[in-house]
């Protein structure tokens, strides 16, 4: 067919919720193609003491001084004491402001 006798198509034995549901079903296959699936939260990264002290070149009691003063935000499970990777990060990136 050219392009002239592209509007002078007749649609004959279909419905027009038959055409309204095609027509939608391949807007919404298009637009699949368009959006990309949510991906899941990744998940936190923990770190030790010793991770800590060695990612920042840093000593035990200044961890422990920079804890005091908010700059890190320890969390205690048992007797284990962590850090969040993010947050370490986030901490760094003040700094820089």
């Amino acid at each position: 067919m050219n392009d002239k006798n592209m509007g002078s198509i007749i649609l004959q034995g279909i419905t027009l919720d038959q055409l309204h549901s095609s027509l939608m079903q391949g807007i919404e296959e298009r637009f699949k193609e368009f959006v990309k699936p949510q991906q899941e939260p990744e998940q936190t990264k923990y770190l030790t003491r010793q991770e800590v002290a060695d990612l920042l070149s840093i000593s035990f009691p200044t961890i422990n001084d920079w804890g005091k003063k908010k700059i890190l935000n320890p969390y205690r499970i048992g007797n284990r004491v962590l850090y969040k990777r993010h947050e370490i990060d986030a901490s760094l990136k003040r700094i820089n402001d």
